[in-house]
Order: C-alpha cells, then structure tokens, then sequence
C-alpha cells in the first residue's frame, strides 16, 4: 500500500470517529439548549436577559446571536445539535489549519510530525471535548477570531473586521485585538470593527423593533457590566476559572461561593474595595506584558509569521484570563500558546541547550498535568475546581511562552500566500 492511499485510511477512519463522536454527542441536553430557549423568548417579544435557565443559568449572548441560532429551533432537538456539533467540528478543522499555516512543517521529519499533532492533540482534548459537551461557541468565536486576523494581514480588510466584529458582538473576548490591530497599523480594519459592532448591536432592531432592541441591550449590559460585584468575586459556579475567580480565592476569605469545600484556600483577607483594586492592577500588568512579545515600536506592521503568531497566542492567552465567568472550554484559547511551545521543543531538541530544553519540557508537562487533571483523575474533580488549578497552568503557559521566544531562525516571513 502506497503513501497516499494510507493516509486517505487514516483520514476515513479519523472522519469515522468524529461521526460516531458527533451522534452520541447530539443525544445530550447542553448549552445550545439554553441558546435556543434565550433565542425563542427574545423573538417572543421577552427579556431573555432577565431569565433562568436550567437551574438558574443565564442567557449571556447577544441578540444578533439569538436571531442567528432561531433557525434552529424549529429542529427536533437531537438533529439541532448534531447540525451544532457538526459545525463546530468543521470550524475546529479550519482552526488547525489555520494555526498549521504559521508553522514552517517542511522542516519536520515524518516522525517529528506525528510527534507535534499528537502533543497539541492530547494538551488540547480536554478543552475540545468540554466544547462539545456543553455545547458552547468558544470554538466559533477562536475561528472568527483566528480567519479574521488571517484576512486582515492578507489585505482583505473588510471580511477580516467583519468576522472580527461578529465574534465581539456574540461574546465580548476578541476585543483584546482591537488595540493590538491599532498598535500594528491596521487603522482601516480598527474604524471598520468600530463601525461594524455599531451596526451589529442595532441591526436586529429592524426585525424585534428598536424599541424593544435597546430594552435588550439596556438589560444585557445589566447582566455583562464587569464592575457587577458577581462578576469581580467571580465564584457563583463551582467551574468558574480565571484571575478573577483565583484572586478572590486566595484573598478574601468569606466568600458567597457555595461550592467551596471546607478546605482553607485564602492566605490573606482583604476588604471587597481593596480586592477589586488588586484584581484590576494585575489585570492591567498582564495586558501590560504583552508589549514584550510585540517587540517592535508602534505602527511597524511587518513581523515574521513566528513573530505575529507569538503575539496573538499570547493575546489569546489573556482572554480565559482576564474576563470574568470563564469556564474550562473557554482554556482553548491557550491552546494557540502551547501549540508554539510545543514546536519550539521539537524544533529545539538537538539545538537547545539540554538544561534549557529539560526545563521547558519538564514544565509543558506540569501545565499539561494541571490543564488536565480532571480529565486524568475526575475523581478529584472537585478539590482542582476549589483550588482553580486550571489557571495556574495556563498561567504557567506564560513563563514558557517567554522562554521559547523568540525562535533563533524564524521560518519565515508573511506574505500573502502564507494567510491563504
């Protein structure tokens, strides 16, 4: 059997179990569902905002968004998730592309390969298989994310800030890249994004009425406001992980966090103000740090593609961070960061110095532990969600994306060619 028609096997038995994975997938009750049921009751004219679902969750999207999935509705549930399910798997597919294309691969021996997809696989999969368990949009925001940054840097600005835009207006987390598109001279696509989410927000008040429509997003603002001191603690889901949700643990000591165990976790007790203080002043240190992985000064916008891929990796990075009410599926925007480091170990590996590459190795394996214990030993699932040990590695992810750049030779440089 030749080359070709092995791998044509191994993409048929690879496409066979995302199917298989994709139908027993459908038969359970996620996320989608409360999409939907947001979407039902906003097109009848109701607050979606302003309503429990399923044991109190909210509805948190925009009401484009709501409009976008109504079709869906008008499926049997079963089908409607799997027509879910399905598309995310594409989208997912396009994502891997997408990062694949910042990599110089023909370097790679067929063995070194396999080697780097099946590490980003496995650092991957838990927060790929929590994306389909719940049925969430966070690989659809990565991809909107990810294809408009590709269509921006290749010229075709428009599409770029629209698919940019678009992801803004469903969750507000690509918004980290609009300062970075302003620091990298890319004006044109900054207006449009501004202009685009404009028209976005009021667009669905040609269809629910304006009058109902700024209702909507009156009551939607109510409910995202990050100063809401909910969204500050950070502690109302026992899954909630992030700098907010960290901090609170380890510095107040009262908290309204329910799900706690009888475990002490705080090592200080600070008043609500000073917290809140805390919290924002690393926030702003971390948004801050990513002025070292831009290097250059303001306005110069060519950079090699290992040098744009690093800043937006770590920009990505910063998103399950710094944004309130994150769950694990929303750590698959860490994935772009250890995908690097992982390149950079197996590129690295005869070049490196050996203390140098144990080191970075010996700690992509403990954030690779941490990122994944629930997976690993879910037994314990419970004590790592007490003390949010899921964001200490990605916070790990950091330091490494630190150590691992830049690389000595960058493969590349962008062209046009290389975003197609």
């Amino acid at each position: 059997m030749n080359l070709k028609s092995k791998a044509f096997l191994y993409y048929l038995l690879g496409a066979a179990i995302v199917l298989v994975f994709l139908l027993i997938s459908a038969n359970r009750q996620g996320d989608l569902f409360i999409y939907e049921a947001g979407s039902k009751d906003i097109l009848a004219g109701k607050d979606a905002y302003s309503i429990g679902y399923v044991d109190g969750f909210r509805y948190y999207y925009s009401t484009l968004f709501a409009l976008l999935i109504y079709p869906l509705t008008f499926l049997p549930a079963y089908i409607g998730n799997l027509v879910w399910l399905t598309l995310n798997a594409f989208l997912l597919y396009r994502i891997a592309i997408l990062i694949s294309r910042y990599f110089d691969l023909s370097n790679l021996t067929q063995n070194q390969k396999v080697l780097f997809i099946a590490l980003s696989f496995l650092f991957s999969l838990r927060f790929v298989l929590s994306n389909f368990h719940n049925q969430q949009i966070t690989i659809c925001i990565l991809y909107l994310t990810l294809e408009g940054l590709r269509f921006i840097f290749s010229g075709n600005k428009l599409a770029g800030a629209l698919l940019i835009t678009l992801g803004i207006n469903i969750k507000i987390l690509p918004v980290v890249f609009l300062p970075y598109l302003l620091y990298r001279k890319e004006f044109t696509a900054s207006f449009l994004i501004i202009l685009f989410y404009a028209a976005l927000l009021f667009l669905p008040g040609f269809i629910l009425g304006f009058a109902q429509n700024n209702l909507l997003i009156s009551s939607w603002w109510k409910l995202i406001n990050p100063t809401n001191t909910i969204h500050n603690l950070d502690v109302d889901e026992r899954s909630f992980h992030s700098l907010s949700t960290l901090l609170a643990t380890l510095l107040v000591e009262n908290l309204p966090d329910k799900f706690a165990l009888h475990i002490r976790r705080n090592i200080m007790d600070i008043s609500y103000e000073h917290f809140v203080l805390v919290l924002n002043i690393t926030r702003l240190i971390f948004v801050s740090f990513a002025l070292y992985f831009l290097r250059t000064k303001p306005l110069k916008n060519k950079v090699s593609n290992t040098h744009r891929f690093v800043e937006m990796s770590y920009l990505l990075l910063l998103v399950p961070l710094i944004f309130p009410h994150q769950q694990d599926y929303a750590f698959l925007f860490i994935m772009p960061a250890v995908i690097y480091v992982i390149y950079y170990l197996i590129t690295g590996q005869n070049s490196l110095p050996v203390t140098k590459f144990r080191l970075i190795a010996a700690f992509t394996a403990l954030s690779y532990l941490l990122c994944n214990l629930s997976l690993l030993l879910g037994e314990y699932r419970d004590y790592y969600t007490h003390f949010k040990i899921l964001t200490y590695g990605a916070l790990l992810v950091i330091p490494l994306l630190v150590f691992c750049y830049p690389l000595k030779q960058e493969p590349f440089l962008p062209s046009k060619s290389n975003y197609n």
